[in-house]
């Protein structure tokens, strides 16, 4: 009969029992047996506790022996590893068998425990062959719940060490081996699988779970904890899973423990022994986690560190707060509302570090739960974020929103999007510059999600780029925005291999939302893009011709083109030296790949060829970063051909159904095609179609047509058809852009082409046909092909000008709102506008005469309706305004043939009543004085509408006049090597405005006394001299021409000389009393030319009448009288002020007070002059009431008149005056008659005599050391005052006499230059009274009791020919005592 189980290990224990010393084979070979026997041994089946009992003790007695003999053999406390694990397996299997009973007695469960725990701490070694030994010893360990048995024995030591085994001992892929262990016996299990993965980690977590329940203590709570936080190599995810598991299995019995302990971190940590006490942070985030109600007696704890004094104690709080609520799927945010209340009030912190952690933070929760409950309040804390006081915390902000935007575009706010864009004008560059990197990211995802279908487009997303091109605005940033904003839209706003289909629709929704400022920050980067593309194209060229030329000539211009150059990069200066290494270098083939960019048009091939050129070059070249920008300003990155063909095929295509994005592709072809004209290469039939089949925009696609012309190479006579019919047929805009295309297209068919075009719109305007296109096509072909126009010039003018002369019609319509006009007035409008063009042509010569043209311009400017020109009242001012313009237009190649009349009749236009028409005049005459299109003459009609009664005006006026001062005065300073001529200078403007104002019908009577009306009808020019003296430069070049009118006549008409003086008089009074630097000065011109046109020089004798009207207008404006209208003036202006601030908004009394400003900023400019420059004047305050009058200009000398190429340069050298002196007191080199001085001194209703003057000048050629030790008076052009001194020294080689004046001033003087008198030696000591008031342009004339000797001069009735011509200038200027003037004597 077969042994049973029970007696086979019976048998075996007893044999075991019965030897005294087992060798180790015959030990393990009987414990393997007793193993193998003892699991197959179970426990007894009987449901009856006392059946099963009474089974348990007859296993008992048969197990007997073999416990017996494992006690006697000492085989618990064996060394041998063999031994060990066997006799752990057999006293395994008897716990197993005769649970729950144990079965050895508690002095041995010790012994036993520790053989257990030696073998779970092999259960490292997972390729041992015990392995599956080992984990059935830990199943069935579990299973009975031995371990237990450690807390009756009281083996805590033992069970802290167990815990400390199996953290270090738990792997993950335990449960893999296990599996593959446990398929390799049994195969049929394979349903199983995965709970055999969990069994070991299982079984482990079971032991420790039974022995927490039943008793948990303070040092086993440390070592969960500590394992539930370890970092480091020694971690294992399982060790943390494992204590996880154990906080969420045995919550109820850990809390009281953990609980207390994270307390006593809150409360007192420092005095806590343990190494946890730091890292209870982790602690509670963990057990959030698994047991978050465990936590609710700790978090109030945590909401109070939120609320602490110290910055690091918050942000630590914070953080943990943010870990809790950022757990994915996890309801923390209710469980513990208190603390995610206080959590968002973090994001307003006082503390910027708060906030910024608060806002990381904010992410992870976002992040984690986009759907949940909470989600809308950090997302709403984050937005207000973005409008944070402090740049860094508004930098986080929107990192944060880029990341939260990119996470879920589908479903993220549009208030988050709109928020973060509007950080692209932030007031702090660093955030536009983050702003503007984080959002290209943001874009490029959401194109790359439209390319792939995730997402459609979407308004909110295409503002971004319209975003990034208002950075170009920013006027207030020191550093190039438009540069950077190029390399965005090259680079970074779409993904780099998006083709060009995929790119376009989003370019066109970007064109729906744009508005002009938008396309006015595009069009000026194209613009850039396209100057810099030609600039590198001349330099590529100068690179490769630099050997057959100067060298020194191309490197001058190399250094002007990477000048240019470089201004298109971020950092100038930086890429200008880079420039030059890249000169040096030679690299012919960096030069050519270039080249290669420069001339391609379509994006693929483009960014084929920069991309193997950045390969080529590699990241290693000293200039890669520098090449790399270069290669994508070269190549067209932004838009190309390939773009401009898309837009051509959809507008083209029959399937293009989309009327709402009709209009923005068509803006955005325009766009494109204006600024790259030559992108239409390629497209010409597709183009063609658009223009046959959309006239309703025809007019944007004649002039791209007409600009990308030159470069396509379309047939002609495919074309032709449409723009004749534009000429005869469309609008005066396409009939404009028509002729243009047609000149570029025709080739050398032009000639023939434009006259047969010229004799069809002749014919078609004398039918009556479409005027105003044809009067537009015929004046275009009149600039493109003078012959043409040529041939039908009188048919054309006779036309024009018979519309002049036509009454208007009783039953025309009425005048056109949009345009002001009726139909007559547009046709003469037109037609004027026909005949200028026709005279300014684009190439060639014009031959016919244009007096015909500038004799009916001077009728429509003087009066309308007269001399045979008719016009309807309400809309002449609109004819005038039309030939002011003309006037303005003809005046660059026809100024030698507009009259001085035309000339006041067009500047008369800055006073017209009509404030639109003044207006319009004055802008566009800005805008041709700033182009340097017209002589700079005409800016004087800027000063009739600065003093008139329109504030507008006013503004724009001054603001116009500073523009064109400041324009004016850079451009004579640009070339330092060339000296800028006095007709140059803005202060020359004068010369024409007083002529004008001459000429004034308006100018005050003879016998006008009244200042007011003075200083009303002189407002004009007394403003402009206030502009003029804010820059004290001026002061000396405006004395010399105010003295030089008033040593001249009008050439224009005679009789009106002595208005030009009383102009010239007021003006240098205003000049004087301007509290302006000394007349005198380096700076002041040696010769004043004036247009001999308007001016010539004052003749010897003055006819009776003439000298009667300049006897009373010097009688009656004297100059206490010139002094009062310019004090009127000022106060006029300054009530003025006064008064429109009053009724002026605060917001723009700065603009308006504008005038008063500038009187002011004279004033105190001129207060703050040094010592110095007082000490240089000649004029001390001893003698300023000194001074002499001039005598009428009957004494001057008359000179030739010079002509010139126009008025502007028609001019006359006059004689620059520095005082006005009595010609026959100062001549030289003759005796001057009793009779002459005697007249003289009559003139005078009273006299001063000085006793004893002696006149003693001596002949030049013997005063030398003669007069030293005298006394004489010398006469200082500064104030027209003679000046006593005494000759202390003379030097021979200077030929200058040392003076030391009566004021304490000493100068050294060449005498031979100057006008001086000898004093007599009885009246040295007194004080002599030269002149006296008189009426006579308010200068003194003096009264001298005896006869000076004069000094000679050359016979006056005898000039010789230079004196005839050209006067010598006298230009005197005291230096510190040196007197610096030189007047050379006439031959």
């Amino acid at each position: 009969m077969e042994k049973t189980p029970t007696q086979i290990v019976s048998e075996m224990g007893s044999r075991l029992l019965q030897s005294s010393r087992p060798n180790k084979g015959s030990l393990v070979k009987s414990l393997r047996e007793a193993a193998t026997t003892l699991s197959q041994i179970q426990q007894p089946l009987v449901t009856e506790t006392v059946s099963k009992k009474q089974a348990l003790k007859l296993l008992e007695a048969e197990l007997r022996p073999l416990k017996k003999s494992i006690i006697k053999h000492d085989l618990l406390k064996n060394r041998d590893n063999d031994v060990s694990l066997l006799v752990t397996v057999c006293v395994c299997e008897i716990f197993r068998i005769l649970a729950p009973e144990p079965p050895f007695e508690d002095k041995y469960l010790r012994d036993i425990f520790n053989l257990f725990l030696a073998e779970f701490s092999e259960l490292s070694d997972t390729v041992s062959p015990y392995f599956s030994r080992r984990a059935k010893i830990l199943e069935t360990v579990s299973r009975c719940k031995c371990c237990l048995l450690m807390l009756d024995v009281d083996c805590h030591d033992l069970i802290h060490e167990m815990f400390n085994t199996f953290f270090s001992v738990v792997r993950e892929h335990y449960q893999q081996n296990l599996v593959h262990q446990k398929n390799a016996k049994v195969q049929q299990r394979k349903a199983n699988t995965q709970q055999a993965q969990q069994s070991l980690f299982n079984d482990i977590l079971t032991i420790m779970t039974d022995i927490l329940r039943e008793e948990a203590s303070s040092s086993l709570v440390g070592v969960i904890l500590e394992n539930l936080v370890k970092e480091g190599k020694d971690a294992t995810p399982a060790a943390n899973n494992l204590a996880s598991s154990l906080i969420k299995n045995c919550a109820d019995t850990l809390e009281p423990l953990i609980c207390g302990f994270l307390t006593s971190c809150f409360m007192d940590k420092d005095s806590l022994q343990s190494n946890l006490k730091d890292s209870y942070h982790d602690i509670i985030f963990m057990i959030s986690l698994n047991a978050p109600q465990m936590l609710l007696a700790v978090i109030p704890n945590l909401t109070q560190e939120l609320l602490t004094d110290q910055v690091d104690v918050r942000i630590k709080a914070l953080n943990l707060a943010g870990r809790i609520f950022a757990q994915p799927n996890h309801y923390s945010g209710e469980i513990y509302r208190d603390l995610f209340v206080e959590f968002l009030r973090r994001f307003s912190d006082k503390s910027p570090e708060v906030r910024m952690a608060a806002l990381k933070c904010g992410k992870q929760c976002y992040l984690a739960n986009p759907s949940g409950n909470k989600a809308s309040g950090v997302l709403t804390a984050i937005q207000e974020r973005l409008l944070d006081f402090d740049d860094r915390v508004r930098t986080q902000a929107l990192l944060v929103a880029c990341d939260i935007t990119k996470s879920n575009m589908k479903y993220v706010p549009v208030n988050l999007i709109s928020e973060a864009t509007e950080r692209l004008r932030d007031k702090k560059i660093s955030v536009r510059k983050k702003a503007t990197q984080q959002l290209s990211k943001v874009y490029q995802d959401y194109c790359d999600k439209c390319s792939k279908g995730y997402m459609t487009i979407n308004d909110h997303f295409e503002q971004i780029p319209c975003k990034i091109l208002l950075l170009c605005c920013d006027k207030d940033c020191k550093e190039s925005w438009s540069h950077n904003v190029e390399l965005v839209l090259s680079d970074d706003l779409f993904p780099r291999h998006l083709p060009v289909e995929e790119r376009m629709p989003h370019w066109v929704q970007c064109f729906v939302v744009m508005n002009h400022i938008h396309l006015k920050s595009l069009n000026s980067i194209l613009s850039q893009k396209r100057r810099f593309q030609s600039d590198l194209r001349h330099c590529l060229t100068l690179w490769r011709e630099a050997k057959d030329h100067n060298v020194e000539e191309v490197k001058r211009k190399q250094k002007s083109y990477f000048a240019k150059l470089s201004a298109c990069f971020p950092d100038a200066s930086k890429a200008e030296d880079l420039f030059h290494k890249l000169d040096q270098m030679g690299d012919a083939s960096i030069f050519d790949a270039l080249t290669l960019l420069l001339d391609e048009l379509t994006f693929t091939k483009a960014q084929t060829i920069r991309e193997k050129f950045i390969e080529t070059i590699g990241a290693n070249h000293q200039l890669f970063d520098f090449l790399r920008i270069l290669s994508t300003k070269c190549a067209p990155t932004i838009f190309s051909s390939e773009h401009v063909r898309y837009l051509l095929d959809q507008l083209s295509s029959r399937t293009f159904a989309d009327t709402q994005l009709k209009a923005p592709f068509i803006k955005l072809l325009l766009v494109i095609l204006n600024m790259f004209p030559s992108y239409l290469r390629g497209s010409e039939e597709q183009f063609l179609e658009l223009l046959e089949d959309n006239d309703s925009v025809s007019d944007e696609l004649m002039e791209a047509l007409s600009k990308a012309a030159p470069y396509i190479s379309a047939n002609f006579s495919d074309y032709y058809p449409v723009l004749e019919k534009m000429c005869l047929e469309g609008t005066r805009f396409q009939a404009k852009h028509a002729v243009s295309a047609i000149a570029s297209l025709a080739g050398s068919s032009e000639k023939s082409v434009f006259s047969k075009l010229g004799k069809k719109l002749r014919d078609s305007l004398l039918r009556g046909r479409h005027i105003p296109t044809t009067l537009q096509s015929l004046a275009c072909v009149g600039q493109y092909s003078v012959s043409a126009f040529d041939n039908i010039y009188e048919d054309i003018s006779s036309y024009v000008y018979q519309v002049f002369q036509d009454e208007p019609s009783d039953n025309q319509p009425p005048c056109d709102q949009s345009s002001g006009c009726c139909n007559s007035c547009k046709l003469k409008i037109y037609g004027l506008k026909t005949l200028v063009k026709s005279f300014l042509p684009r190439h060639g010569q014009v031959v016919r005469k244009i007096d015909d043209l500038l004799n009916i311009l001077k009728k429509t400017l003087r009066s309308q309706g007269f001399d045979g020109i008719k016009s309807c009242d309400d809309t002449g001012a609109n004819v005038r305004l039309a030939a002011a313009k003309a006037v303005l237009l003809l005046s660059r190649k026809w100024d030698l043939h507009i009259s001085p009349e035309l000339f006041r009749l067009t500047i008369s236009m800055g006073k017209d009543p009509n404030a639109f028409i003044t207006k319009t005049f004055l802008t566009k005459l800005h805008k041709l004085l700033i182009e340097n299109m017209i002589p700079r003459r005409y800016a004087c009609a800027f000063s009739f509408s600065i003093c008139g009664q329109c504030r507008d005006l006013q503004n724009d006026s001054l603001r116009y006049i500073n523009g064109f001062i400041r324009n004016a005065t850079r451009e004579g300073r640009r070339d330092v090597n060339q000296r800028e001529s006095l007709t140059d200078c803005p202060a020359y403007m004068i010369v024409f405005l007083i002529h004008v104002l001459t000429h004034d019908p308006d100018f005050p009577s003879e016998d006008c006394m009244d200042e007011h009306v003075y200083a009303r009808f002189c407002g004009p020019l007394l403003s402009v001299l206030q502009v003029l003296l804010s820059n004290k430069e001026t002061v000396p070049i405006l004395i010399s021409i105010l003295r030089a009118i008033k040593r001249a006549e009008d050439a224009v008409d005679a009789c009106k000389t002595p208005r030009l003086h009383i102009l010239a008089d007021i003006g240098d009074s205003a000049v004087k009393t301007s509290k302006c630097i000394a007349a005198t000065s380096p700076q002041a011109p040696r010769s004043v030319l004036l247009p001999s046109a308007l001016y010539k020089l004052g003749l010897a004798s003055m006819s009776d009448s003439q000298n009667k009207a300049k006897s009373h207008t010097r009688n009656t404006l004297e100059k206490k009288f010139m002094e009062r209208v310019v004090d009127t003036f000022r106060s006029q202006i300054s009530l003025h002020d006064q008064s429109s601030q009053e009724d002026t908004p605060a917001v723009v009394l700065e603009d308006r007070a504008l005038p008063l400003v500038l009187g002011s900023k004279i004033e105190t400019s001129m207060t703050g002059s040094t010592e110095a420059s007082k000490n240089n004047t000649r004029c001390s305050k001893k003698r300023s009431h000194l001074g002499l009058p001039e005598k009428s200009t009957t004494a001057s000398k008359k000179c030739k008149t010079v002509e010139g190429e126009n008025i502007s340069r028609d001019s006359v050298s006059l004689r620059t005056v520095e005082s006005e002196i009595p010609k026959k007191t100062l001549k030289r080199h003759s005796t001057c008659s009793k009779e002459s001085v005697g007249a003289s001194v009559s003139n005078n209703d009273t006299s001063s005599k000085p006793s004893g003057v002696v006149s003693t000048l001596k002949d030049a050629k013997n005063h030398g050391e003669a007069i030293i030790g005298q006394r004489i008076k010398l006469l200082s052009p500064a104030d027209g005052s003679f000046h006593q001194g005494t000759v202390e020294r003379f030097n021979s080689k200077s030929n200058s006499h040392k003076i030391a004046f009566d004021n304490g001033d000493v100068e050294l003087v060449c005498l031979d230059s100057e006008s001086w008198e000898t004093l007599s030696h009885e009246s040295m000591g007194q004080q002599e009274t030269l002149g006296k008031e008189t009426g006579s342009f308010g200068s003194r004339v003096p009264e001298v009791k005896t006869k000076p000797q004069k000094k000679k001069l050359p016979n006056k009735s005898n000039p010789t020919a230079g004196e005839e011509s050209v006067s010598e200038v006298t230009n005197t200027s005291d230096n510190i005592g040196l007197r610096r003037s030189r007047r050379h004597r006439m031959s």
